[in-house]
């Protein structure tokens, strides 16, 4: 079953169209999911987070703690918290070219989801280190500060773009632990690695931000003739119950009154609107207006038009 992706807010007035004994047209007030400010449309998609692993267990520590957050930033975003985003780690071959299309599609099938988000391993900067006073025990402490960028590719087989998407973000991470002494610089930049978890989470999270969604008051309408089917059709669509609305206007499109037919195709294509699948609702659009011009076919075609 489709997820909903409206929130109905308001019932707005109906309006009675100039047929004898025809439909009614009723005006739901809704809020419609926009696509996100990264300018990908994700509800009702399925997606999956890769990272790369460079052969540094600190490096893929720190990117593994980074994609999983961010997969969890997107399951609460798009589907209620529930972990439905699987995280994989991919070893990193250094003559493969990861914002190549090809390659992102390989990478697609392997993970079978609509949209793949790959993180690259992460370019650290030069490290400032600060070790403290020695403790009465004869250990000292270390700090550690990181600069660091993170490049992210995203392919979405959905989008009508068809291109491998980039961007970049930059942090500093600050850790610190304890050391005897005697440690090499590279021996304590290592220790000071593996205590990154906190900023990786956090870069996740905030990584999620360009790609939550956005929200838009629109009016829709359906059809509605004077008969029990059509009302329980309208109660179910009322409910956020779109597939129970939907199988109940399939369920009478052998009538052979053709303005009935062009109503129930009509439904049929904002129902779909509403949950986003565009190209279907476009196609129950054009069979409504072949079967007859109702007097919102021309306004329900240059909104569904208007989102291919």
């Amino acid at each position: 079953m489709f997820r909903s992706i409206i929130t109905f807010t308001a019932l707005a007035s109906l309006l009675m169209l100039p047929v004898s004994c025809g439909p009614t047209a009723y005006v739901f007030d809704v809020e419609l999911r926009q696509p996100s400010a990264s300018g990908l449309d994700l509800g009702g998609k399925s997606m999956s987070v890769v990272f790369m692993d460079n052969g540094s267990a600190e490096d893929s520590l720190f990117m593994g703690t980074l994609a999983g957050s961010f997969a969890d930033g997107l399951d609460a975003e798009y589907f209620g918290g529930d972990s439905l985003i699987q995280v994989f780690s991919l070893d990193m071959k250094p003559d493969v070219s990861y914002s190549e299309k090809d390659t992102m599609v390989n990478l697609l099938v392997e993970t079978g989801s609509d949209v793949v988000f790959l993180f690259d391993t992460p370019d650290f900067g030069t490290a400032t280190v600060t070790e403290s006073v020695a403790s009465g025990e004869g250990r000292s402490s270390v700090s550690g500060v990181f600069p660091y960028t993170v490049t992210l590719y995203v392919y979405d087989a959905m989008n009508k773009e068809d291109r491998v998407l980039e961007f970049h973000g930059n942090g500093t991470g600050k850790s610190s632990a304890y050391i005897d002494g005697d440690e090499s610089r590279d021996e304590k930049l290592r220790m000071l690695k593996e205590n990154l978890a906190g900023e990786a989470r956090t870069a996740g999270q905030n990584s999620v931000s360009a790609f939550r969604t956005g929200w838009k008051k629109e009016n829709v309408f359906f059809y509605i003739y004077d008969n029990d089917q059509w009302y329980r059709a309208y109660y179910a669509a009322a409910d956020y119950d779109w597939q129970k609305a939907m199988d109940i206007w399939m369920s009478m499109l052998d009538t052979k009154n053709m303005e009935k037919k062009a109503c129930l195709e009509f439904n049929l294509a904002t129902a779909c609107y509403i949950q986003g699948r565009y190209d279907l609702a476009e196609e129950w659009i054009e069979l409504s207006a072949k079967d007859m011009q109702l007097p919102l076919t021309g306004s329900m075609q240059r909104t569904i038009s208007s989102k291919l």
